[in-house]
């Protein structure tokens, strides 16, 4: 039921993006996850998230890849795409800016969420690593949210 239930979300999650976004090319796209190479997601910490590009090009415009966090919550931040996820493994937590991260409900493997694009956020990884994978509206790009200083 699990599997079913993850691989109904990864469905989903490539229904909703390929809907109005799909490769440029609009030819099939095959990799096995041994086929991908993960590179940093921020180029100044090279031991930070890692991701691997599995169509299109996210300095541009849509695109979809895989993603590698540590355990740790990531500070809040924003987008300026919107983006489609799906938790591949581990448990995550995903909040917005009215919520903590001790309030958001950990979700594990099968779990989805869309994040609309210029809204402050939060996530975190609770296991040793996680792994999700992103579907991009548009350019890929990540700014810190700016901090309450009250």
């Amino acid at each position: 039921m699990r599997i079913a239930a993850c691989f109904g979300s990864v469905i989903l999650c490539v229904a909703c993006a390929t809907s109005s976004h799909s490769p440029a090319t609009h030819q099939m796209v095959v990799k096995s996850i041994d086929e991908v190479t993960f590179s940093p997601a921020i180029p100044n910490l090279p031991d930070g998230p890692q991701l691997a590009v599995l169509w299109g090009d996210p300095s541009t415009g849509p695109s979809a890849m895989l993603l590698t966090l540590k355990r740790g919550a990531l500070p809040l931040h924003t987008h300026t795409s919107d983006y489609h996820l799906v938790v591949l493994r581990g448990k995550m937590k995903h909040w917005g800016v009215a919520q903590t991260e001790a309030d958001a409900k950990p979700l594990g493997p099968g779990s989805y969420w869309f994040q609309p694009g210029n809204i402050v956020h939060g996530d975190a990884c609770l296991d040793e690593e996680c792994l999700v994978h992103i579907v991009w509206s548009g350019k890929r790009d990540g700014k810190l949210a700016p901090v309450d200083k009250r």
